[in-house]
């Protein structure tokens, strides 16, 4: 009999798959081969301890510590026995493609290695020579997400290649292991979040809107705090437990995104926006005509200009450009569609 349960995940929603024992599969919904192998008739077990264990896993990896034990350990005096042992996992396919995970699960947390490097490891292991393009292919039909850290493999350049769960996940992973750095989304911001958001706020407007007077800069403080508060989606961008950026977003239109002037060029905007982009569906945006950085990076991630205003939102002397993304010009619902000519 095979089970399978849905758990939510900060990167979006998780299949679990396992025999009533083990852990036999674990993928982003929707990724690259979800499912491989689970029968259709897979009864819906959320109560499973096995699916209990693997969720107190993902819980202690995406806050990020590197997990060591589960929730579930034998109750009692000593210490707990390691994940590994109380996690188990069966990994179903050929003897080559089981190799080739094992030896995944070598790659040590927060480090990477490359599929070239990889194939000699397995050649190493087996006697006789294979070649990265096989050990691709197995890395790519990996049936345990993150357990089996497949997210850790790179090009021979170190460039972020082959990743079922789209390299945007590849990305926020491996930000989340090298850098300590955590995306979440905050139902309910505190007032101390939001007063810290707000000086992030105010020295992102200092280091990039050199059109704005200290008048207009105290003036849109004391609006933020409320925007930041009502926004429909709020995504808190935090390196070591630490608040560095945000992003707001309405439906499809992001409404904010300010990153910490110490943080900029650590990659939090892009984390942010992806995060927004691929799970929250933003697909439109403004930024001010007079911050040419913002402009740059839109444009970088795939968003280009629809039309501009003389003013912003606020009826000042401050051109806005709408910008959407290319990939989604035949969607409904641009926001201000037509209103003010290109």
């Amino acid at each position: 009999m095979q089970f399978k349960m849905v758990c939510p995940s900060p990167l979006g929603d998780m299949l679990l798959a396992s025999d009533g024992a083990a852990l036999t599969g674990l993928w982003f919904v929707g990724q690259a081969y979800c499912g491989a192998g689970l029968p259709a008739d897979a009864a819906d077990a959320p109560e499973l301890p096995v699916f209990e264990l693997a969720q107190a896993w993902l819980e202690s990896y995406f806050a990020g510590e590197m997990p060591k034990v589960c929730s579930g350990a034998p109750a009692g005096p000593g210490p707990r026995p390691p994940a590994s042992e109380l996690l188990r996992l069966e990994l179903l396919g050929t003897p080559f493609q089981r190799m080739v995970w094992e030896t995944l699960q070598l790659i040590p947390y927060g480090e990477t290695t490359t599929y070239g490097k990889l194939a000699q490891s397995i050649k190493e292991r087996r006697g006789t020579p294979t070649s990265a393009r096989a050990v691709g292919a197995a890395v790519g039909r990996n049936p345990v997400s993150l357990i089996v850290p497949c997210h850790r493999v790179t090009g021979a350049d170190g460039s972020l290649t082959g990743y079922a769960g789209g390299l945007w996940r590849k990305r926020a992973l491996l930000a989340l292991e090298r850098r300590g750095i955590t995306v979440g989304e905050e139902q309910r911001p505190s007032s101390e979040l939001v007063s810290r958001l707000l000086d992030i706020w105010e020295g992102s407007v200092r280091a990039t809107h050199a059109f704005l007077a200290e008048a207009d800069i105290q003036r849109l403080r004391g609006m933020v705090p409320q925007a930041i508060a009502e926004v429909p989606h709020l995504l808190v961008a935090r390196r070591g437990g630490a608040p560095v950026g945000f992003a707001g977003t309405d439906g499809a239109f992001l409404e904010m995104l300010f990153v910490a002037d110490d943080a900029r060029g650590s990659g939090v905007g892009r984390l942010l926006l992806e995060r927004a982009t691929e799970l929250l569906g933003v697909t439109e945006l403004s930024v001010n005509e007079q911050n040419p950085q913002a402009i740059g990076f839109y444009e970088h991630m795939g968003f280009v200009t629809y039309r501009r205003t003389d003013t912003d939102t606020q009826g000042d002397p401050f051109p806005l450009l709408y910008m959407k993304r290319a990939d989604a010009w035949g969607s409904r619902g641009v926001r201000g569609w037509g209103v003010v000519s290109p």
